[in-house]
């Protein structure tokens, strides 16, 4: 499509008007208001021995429309998530020195007791728990003949010869089956991440997991699992 010089001045004229604020305080004119703009002399200004085909134009609001509807549900989201991020940090924040059970394979050993809860999918004649140092050796613990359902159990390290450090967990049991393992600890603070992403709990006996690895806020009870 041939377009005229005049269509060009005229272009540059509107541009420079759509981007400055009128001396009677009116408010600048947005991108949808600037393309209509620039649309109408666009079509003004067109070769009358070559118009273009009107879809054309219509192909091109569509799109800006699309566009623009897209940059406003997009800053919908961003600010939706910052007030979810804010009342995450609330709600954790009145979380700490509450006692949580976390889906963990792993505990730092420091010589106190350490409290969680099996789920057993049915009865099982011989439930195992194991933990492994960092040297590799097991430590295997037993707790005997489990029905189905929670199991809450709570180990002394130094019954068992376990010193301090970092332990991984897993359980063992007559059948093979995989249970699922929490461990109870106390959150002793929440940290909030400055640019997206899901807040971050310091537990007890744990360090720092991620809110979502919380599968039960237990309140202000003792760490042992119920």
């Amino acid at each position: 499509m041939a377009v005229s010089n005049t269509l060009l001045n005229d272009s540059s004229t509107t541009s420079g008007q759509a981007t400055t604020v009128a001396a009677n305080g009116q408010s600048q004119l947005g991108s949808s208001d600037m393309f209509m703009t620039l649309l109408m002399a666009q079509i003004k200004n067109q070769d009358p021995l070559d118009p273009a085909d009107p879809s054309q134009f219509v192909n091109q609001l569509v799109q800006m429309n699309q566009m623009q509807t897209s940059l406003d549900m997009l800053s919908e989201l961003k600010s939706n998530a910052l007030l979810l991020r804010e009342l995450q940090g609330l709600g954790l924040g009145n979380q700490v020195g509450s006692t949580v059970l976390v889906q963990t394979d792993t505990v730092q050993l420091d010589g106190s007791p350490v409290s969680g809860r099996l789920t057993l999918s049915g009865a099982e004649s011989q439930v195992t728990l194991q933990l492994t140092g960092a040297d590799g050796k097991p430590h295997l613990i037993p707790l005997g003949s489990q029905p189905a359902g929670e199991v809450a159990f709570s180990i002394k390290p130094a019954d068992y010869g376990l010193a301090a450090g970092s332990y991984t967990l897993s359980v063992t049991t007559a059948s093979k089956a995989t249970p699922t393992l929490e461990l109870a600890a106390v959150v002793q603070g929440v940290r909030l991440p400055v640019q997206g992403g899901e807040p971050t709990l310091t537990l007890s006996g744990l360090g720092d997991v991620p809110a979502s690895s919380v599968s039960r806020l237990l309140g202000n009870t003792s760490s042992s699992a119920s």
